[in-house]
């Protein structure tokens, strides 16, 4: 059974109304439920604690990095290159999640592509691969 659009948006407003909703911890369960293998900045090598703040997420499943939720410390010198480049070295293939407009532009000047993926509403997400 699947959950209708309108119940779905009940459901969100009433978690994010919820004085107790934590949203990085409702990311980490959701990549668990879908069977990723969730990885925090250190827990990497391609995920370095001084580059990435603490509630940055990212998951893996087979070879595919998934960048869900990233936030480094000091935007623009390059730890996103280098997280890529760590991530590629080791046989991975990464993607990034639902990023910001900002982020889609940098990723497309970049050469990279996007995608929407899953068929029904809750598993829908648009993702970006390097060409």
């Amino acid at each position: 059974m699947t959950m209708s659009e309108s119940a779905l948006l009940a459901e969100l407003h009433a978690m994010l109304n919820d004085p107790d909703y934590d949203p990085v911890a409702a990311i980490v369960e959701g990549e668990r439920k879908r069977g990723f293998h969730v990885i925090r900045p250190g827990e990497a090598a391609w995920f370095r604690i001084g580059d990435w703040k603490p509630e940055s997420i990212a998951s893996m499943y087979a070879t595919t990095v998934r960048l869900v939720l990233i936030d480094a410390y000091r935007p623009g010198t390059g730890a996103f290159t280098r997280m890529i480049r760590d991530i590629e070295e080791i046989g991975g293939r990464p993607v990034v999640l639902e990023p910001t407009k900002e982020f889609a532009a940098m990723l497309k000047r970049r050469g990279w592509a996007s995608k929407v993926t899953g068929k029904r509403t809750i598993e829908r997400e648009t993702i970006w691969r390097p060409k």
